[in-house]
């Protein structure tokens, strides 16, 4: 295992708010005169756009809790007593996660006005909630933050701990992405976005029917995991008892970007077009509501190093002499000079909430993507033929169904199930050849041309069906608010990939190419008679199970403390090669990561030192449980060494390779029945990545409204992945 230590200090001026994977807020508070609690104390939150009523009545400790809070507002807060003038707090917004405390002193009727109204206000920082280092990004930034993408990655990076897609230092891939709480993670882990869809270079969701963003890195709630580096979560909107909508254009070209600082020469002409409308309103006021968006993107862009152009990595002739010999070959290589490359999807969300009655809202969505991704480049030294392109695809389907339950004043559950469909796959340009490498080009040994079908893509196509069920079960026992849940994510995958599946062939030079001399030779093929494309299937699940108490364990100072189970299970085993088992001894093909429980105790506190959140000093201590990108593990499915061959030949005298065209039939270029085979395995004893992550802060409010925070992280890798060749034997001898 890979043990590595992070350190962080952060010295940041923002104003950050807490938590992710969540889909609500929460308001508590204790009610009191000016000598002691009142008991039976009436609660009441509306959320004003939707009409949609929360309540709760104060128990023997004059404490009360609401949880299941719709984010947002604005929320109108009314407590009534008998005998006591009403307090009403309007303006109330709540962020994603966030537990709004609320404890007025009300004053007995006659003492003053029949009702005390109070305009709320909104504190970012200063709250009890707020333990672990964490970012939150609203509405209102979301629509006045300048973004060129339109993309989720815009606003992630105003996470001061944030470096591209990388959170505290770690890889996307152990990143855990959910919107509406629900996983929208590329939980396969090729997109370098993090998020499925991201190699055709679409969104996993339009911009515009997302109300609130979230990053943590340390959040001591343990119904928060499956990642050791960053936690991203969206909520999208919903539709009011107001009908609302918009129409919008974002557009960008040659004309919108300078000239070259160095030539002074206008930007070659290109287009990248996004437009859509979102609209939403009640289909029955106070109760059944409704949000729909839909948005287009439009991208096409020129190519660069075209042969024969200043700085090609290919002159125009040498182009068409290759150009030329291919067809001889049976073979069209495409284009070689000006094009266009595209990029387009299409995106479709919709969204229903219904105040089924006032101790059940229920929420369904939708969303869809249809996406694709020209993938074609040039440069000074390698240069692709028209025919060598591939388009990546991209299809989803994505559904979540919400029901937050208010049993009574102590009892309420949240329930989250999640389906989703990912189909993605690779589709080459022109007709299927076989690859071709040709080095030495005009000259230049550093400069090479690929023509043919691309090598890693002629059989390139991954199925991934997703089912999750999640669903917390709160109990308010006046000082402790216990949280007893699970988070359960299953998976499906069909995974076909096979390299060099049409030949991969090299030449030395265009002269041997013309000659029709080439050099080597690489292919993989079906080992498996009657199956030419075999593909790597298998089920996993992570199971997850946690018991948490949030509660003031002394004045000011609030503590959250819990303990979370993570559940690797893996229900398919690759096949079994003995062989394997004789050249390795003590490594099997068919053995799979363990299914040993991984145990998560976290601690985090929030104390407000003055009394009057003017400091506050925050942090806590605790595991988090990763994923393992399963396009690892698929690596020992696909390559057990009993579903393909491989072959490597290079050109000698007495037995010189002749160009095999067929590209289902590159097996013909053995001299004999002998191959090698590509064997991954997973050693025994591996373990889920694991990180201990430590996090101390202080928040000052300073002059001039002001906040200040200083905020420390330390982390250390429990279990993490590490490769290795076991095949290459240590040295035994210095040089």
């Amino acid at each position: 295992m890979m043990k590595k230590l992070l350190y962080s200090l952060v010295l940041v001026f923002a104003t950050v708010s807490v938590f992710a994977q969540v889909t609500t807020s929460s308001l508590s508070g204790t009610i009191k005169d000016a000598q002691e609690t009142l008991v039976g104390a009436s609660v009441k939150a509306i959320h004003t756009p939707t009409g949609t009523v929360y309540g709760a009545s104060t128990n023997a400790t004059g404490r009360f809790s609401i949880s299941n809070l719709r984010v947002g507002g604005p929320y109108t807060i009314e407590i009534t007593y008998l005998g006591y003038s009403s307090y009403k707090v309007t303006d109330v917004f709540l962020k994603l996660g966030e537990n709004l405390t609320l404890s007025p002193v009300l004053e007995k009727a006659g003492q003053q006005l029949a009702e005390v109204v109070v305009t709320g206000t909104k504190d970012n920082v200063f709250n009890s909630k707020r333990t672990g280092a964490a970012t939150s990004v609203s509405k209102e930034q979301i629509e006045r933050m300048p973004t060129l993408s339109r993309s989720l990655q815009d606003f992630t990076r105003l996470t001061p701990q944030s470096n591209g897609n990388s959170f505290g230092g770690v890889n996307n891939r152990f990143n855990n992405i959910t919107i509406d709480g629900a996983v929208n993670n590329d939980v396969f882990g090729l997109a370098s976005s993090g998020t499925p869809g991201g190699q055709a270079n679409t969104q996993p969701i339009s911009l515009d029917a997302i109300q609130e963003i979230q990053v943590v890195l340390a959040p001591y709630d343990v119904s928060l995991g499956n990642f050791t580096g960053g936690g991203v979560n969206a909520v999208t909107r919903s539709g009011t008892n107001n009908f609302e909508g918009s129409a919008y254009f974002f557009g960008r070209n040659q004309n919108t970007i300078g000239r070259n600082a160095l030539t002074n020469a206008r930007s070659t002409k290109f287009m990248n077009n996004q437009y859509g409308f979102r609209f939403g309103g009640p289909i029955v006021k106070d109760k059944l509501f409704f949000f729909v968006n839909a948005e287009l993107q439009r991208v096409q862009s020129p190519l660069f190093n075209n042969a024969g152009e200043t700085g090609s990595a290919i002159s125009l002739a040498t182009a068409q002499s290759i150009a030329a010999k291919a067809l001889t070959l049976g073979y069209d290589v495409g284009s070689f000079g000006p094009q266009d490359v595209q990029t387009q999807n299409n995106k479709v969300f919709a969204k229903f909430d219904w105040n089924i009655n006032p101790r059940n809202q229920l929420t369904l969505r939708y969303n869809y993507i249809d996406a694709f991704d020209d993938n074609m480049s040039r440069s000074g030294t390698s240069f692709r033929f028209g025919n060598n392109a591939y388009r990546f695809a991209n299809k989803q389907h994505n559904s979540v169904l919400e029901l937050r339950t208010k049993l009574n004043d102590t009892f309420s559950n949240n329930l989250i199930l999640g389906y989703s469909i990912i189909r993605d796959q690779r589709k080459t340009a022109g007709t299927l050849f076989p690859f071709i490498e040709i080095k030495a080009i005009d000259g230049f040994s550093s400069n090479i041309a690929n023509l043919g079908s691309d090598r890693s893509s002629v059989a390139n196509q991954l199925d991934q069906d997703v089912l999750e069920l999640t669903d917390n079960f709160k109990i308010n026992l006046g000082n402790h608010n216990i949280t007893v849940g699970t988070h359960n994510e299953f998976f499906k995958f069909r995974n076909l990939f096979i390299n060099n599946y049409n030949g991969r062939w090299t030449y030395n030079t265009v002269a041997d190419f013309l000659s029709n001399t080439p050099y080597q030779v690489q292919a993989t093929y079906s080992a498996i008679p009657g199956n030419p494309k075999p593909e790597a299937k298998f089920s996993a699940a992570q199971l997850g199970f946690y018991l948490q108490d949030d509660f003031e364990a002394a004045k000011g100072l609030k503590l959250t403390a819990g303990l979370r189970m993570d559940l690797p299970i893996f229900g398919d085993k690759p096949l079994r090669n003995t062989a394997v088992e004789t050249s390795f001894p003590g490594y099997r093909t068919d053995v799979t990561p363990s299914s040993k429980p991984l145990w998560s105790p976290r601690l985090g506190f929030n104390w407000d030192v003055t009394g009057d959140r003017s400091v506050q000093v925050r942090g806590g201590s605790g595991i988090f449980t990763g994923r393992v990108p399963f396009v690892w593990l698929s690596n020992q499915y696909s390559n057990s060494g009993m579903l393909f061959n491989q072959l490597s030949r290079i050109t000698s005298v007495a037995a010189p390779l002749t160009f095999v065209a067929d590209p289902n039939n590159q097996q013909a270029s053995l001299i004999s029945p002998i191959a090698t085979k590509e064997i991954n395995l997973v050693a025994p004893g591996f373990k889920v990545p694991q990180v201990f992550r430590n996090n101390i802060a202080v928040d000052f409010k300073l002059p001039y409204g002001i906040n200040a925070t200083v905020e420390g992280i330390y982390s250390k890798t429990l279990n993490n992945v590490n490769y290795s060749d076991i095949n290459l034997k240590a040295s035994t001898a210095v040089i």
